[in-house]
């Protein structure tokens, strides 16, 4: 099913920090529990206050972004095409995916770059329902796994925006179906009921997360 936006604003506000405020933090922590003492590249970095996590429990960390603004010692100003493949051990890019416009391609570039994995977040549609106004799209965890599967394993793990609650998705098909019937007109009212009574560990949440581990001699 179609996520995209008819319409998708740009950040009205001009500033270097509009639209790159600190509100995904939690989940780069969460990235350091997962990479460790390998080479990593953060695709949309922002402002970079991410990388700052990711250096405690890494050899080199190292962001990429487009605005000129945010340039810095180790954030690369340049398009992702321009950044050789297998250069780095792994990237992470958090709730960058819904503003971009080929996500196909972006998706492409992170694998292409990436010798051993990718992780990425985003909101989860079935929550959230692309109302911010600055997204493209937004996906279903069943989306964001079909987006990233023809690249290699790929583990799902739902949070709140932030990360700071984190769960590994255990039953994935369940999760699934749990997903569309939230979305379905007829069944999404009790399945709101009931998830309010689980526990988190139990609940369909508002973000996604999926570590993408790229197999050996991979064709890229």
């Amino acid at each position: 099913m179609d996520r995209t936006s008819s319409v998708a604003k740009k950040v009205g506000d001009t500033s270097v920090e509009a639209g790159r405020g600190p509100g995904q933090l939690a989940w780069y922590i969460f990235a350091s529990t997962i990479f460790k003492n390998i080479k990593i590249l953060d695709a949309g970095c922002g402002l970079g206050k991410g990388l700052d996590i990711l250096r405690q429990s890494n050899n080199q960390v190292t962001g990429q972004d487009l605005d000129p603004r945010i340039k810095g010692e180790n954030i690369l100003i340049t398009p992702l095409t321009e950044i050789p493949t297998d250069s780095f051990d792994s990237v992470t890019s958090m709730d960058v995916i819904e503003h971009v416009e080929d996500d196909k391609e972006f998706i492409a570039n992170l694998v292409r770059i990436a010798k051993y994995s990718v992780f990425i977040t985003t909101p989860n549609w079935t929550i959230t329902r692309c109302q911010w106004p600055y997204h493209l799209r937004e996906y279903t965890p069943e989306e964001l796994e079909n987006l990233l599967k023809p690249y290699g394993n790929v583990k799902l793990f739902k949070g709140n925006s932030d990360g700071t609650v984190v769960h590994p998705i255990e039953n994935v098909k369940l999760y699934h179906i749990a997903n569309k019937l939230r979305a379905h007109p007829i069944t999404s009212f009790p399945i709101r009921c009931i998830n309010r009574l689980l526990p988190d560990s139990w609940r369909i949440l508002g973000h996604n997360a999926a570590l993408l581990e790229i197999p050996k001699g991979s064709n890229k």
